[in-house]
């Protein structure tokens, strides 16, 4: 597994991509390489939001906080926030408001040495954690989110649109536009290709946390499971693959597959009480799934998830859980699709070895009628491919170095987000060839993140 601050030799061209964002948006070339399956803006999106902000706040030592302004949102270089005021032992205080994921980013940022940081009194972090004396400005206190913020049951990072605060960069897509506009076909390529690198560095050093925390099995397991939840129920997916890892379900199930249906079904808070739910697929027998799961409840009991947790409007019936759990029933059973995946001849040719992780993670089962309901289908294939298995071997060290492996990336649907920054981009008449393939659609997106597009 690689450092986290050093580019393998096949993202090297993600450096382009990196410096392109350090000319147009200061903000980004302060950031750490991300770790977390959120940024710090996330967090800036929770400290400036009184609907997201944990109430009451306080210190690291314990010390009650009472919020009174969290500050002007800070667009420029300097600390996030400034002139926010808050209480905390009787005594009103004004001052600025720097965040960051861990306390450490304090010193990788150099903000010791900084003296537009000299007014910062609250330095706010996800992770707990105090830095040592002298290393804050005087009187700076600190506070950790992360225990208030699991304390919330429905609280998920995904659903915070990062772009919707406090409001859209005037000028960022015109800046990207005019950088564009004298650029050939090749060149945009090329930085599209950078992009699309860079996002899956981004990815793999994600994943790579997980395997250290987790295991490679494990880890290989949630990234599968979080992809089957789509954007609605994607941190909830996570939270139900921590919740029945991968050894137990193996272990309890005994490498059958509607044993394993039962047990992700119960443990999810999914299963049916009866076969009347409207919406229930026609192959699905809710007694034996109840049989067996009934005298195994036990191994759940303090940690299930409600059935409230899934957010199920305007969810297709061909995203429901019920049918994707079964798709991952089908992976964890049997001569599962995780130890194939393992198991893949690492001296495969980049293509070959696409079209064999491909091969395994589509499911279809004889109990569906149609192709067309496949419970995984190609398109949905090939982006777990490149947001679970691709990272998962990046960071286990076992990535095939040849940059033949980019051209093979499997393509993905052009959606919403992808078409709205081609428009900004490149304008509303660029040439489809131009993001065309797997790695350029990723380029699209990881500019529409980074530049808030």
């Amino acid at each position: 597994m690689y450092a986290q601050n050093t580019i393998p030799e096949c993202f090297q061209s993600a450096e382009a991509y990196l410096r392109l964002c350090s000319a147009r948006n200061g903000r980004v070339a302060e950031a750490e390489p991300l770790l977390d399956p959120f940024s710090e803006r996330h967090l800036h999106c929770i400290w400036f939001d009184d609907r997201l902000r944990p109430d009451p706040l306080e210190t690291e030592r314990g010390e009650p906080v009472q919020l009174l302004h969290p500050g002007k949102w800070n667009q420029e270089s300097g600390p996030d926030f400034l002139d926010a005021e808050w209480k905390i032992g009787g005594r009103r205080v004004r001052g600025d408001v720097e965040i960051h994921i861990r306390p450490m980013d304090w010193k990788h940022h150099g903000h010791q040495k900084d003296p537009r940081y000299a007014r910062v009194g609250l330095h706010v972090c996800y992770e707990p954690g105090e830095l040592p004396t002298g290393m804050l400005p005087p009187g700076c206190e600190e506070i950790s989110l992360r225990g208030l913020l699991e304390q919330r049951s429905h609280f998920f990072f995904d659903q915070i649109d990062v772009r919707a605060y406090p409001w859209q960069k005037e000028g960022a897509s015109s800046g990207l536009r005019t950088f564009f506009a004298d650029k050939s076909e090749a060149e945009c390529g090329a930085m599209l290709e950078a992009a699309g690198q860079e996002r899956l560095r981004r990815k793999s050093l994600r994943m790579a946390r997980v395997v250290q925390a987790v295991g490679e099995e494990q880890a290989l397991y949630i990234g599968l499971l979080r992809g089957l939840g789509y954007k609605n129920n994607a941190e909830v997916s996570e939270a139900l693959a921590r919740c029945v890892p991968f050894s137990m379900l193996k272990s309890l199930a005994g490498g059958r597959e509607d044993k394993t249906y039962a047990l992700l079904l119960g443990a999810g808070g999914l299963l049916p009480v009866d076969a009347d739910v409207p919406g229930l697929p026609r192959w699905m027998q809710v007694r034996p799934l109840w049989d067996f799961w009934w005298p195994h409840q036990h191994h759940f009991s303090d940690k299930a998830l409600s059935p409230e947790a899934w957010r199920l409007d305007h969810c297709r019936p061909g995203n429901h859980p019920l049918r994707r759990l079964r798709a991952a029933a089908h992976w964890v059973s049997g001569a599962d699709a995780i130890s194939e995946l393992f198991e893949l001849d690492p001296a495969q040719s980049e293509k070959e070895w696409v079209r064999s992780c491909l091969k395994i993670l589509k499911v279809s089962s004889p109990q569906i009628e149609s192709e067309s309901a496949q419970l995984v289908g190609p398109v949905r294939a090939g982006t777990l491919f490149l947001n679970a298995v691709l990272p998962w071997r990046i960071c286990s060290g076992k990535i095939l170095p040849d940059p033949d492996l980019w051209n093979h990336l499997p393509d993905e649907a052009f959606n919403s987000k992808s078409r709205h920054t081609a428009a900004m981009l490149f304008g509303p008449d660029q040439h489809p060839r131009l993001y065309k393939g797997g790695l350029r659609k990723q380029g699209l997106l990881q500019f529409h993140e980074d530049f808030q597009l």
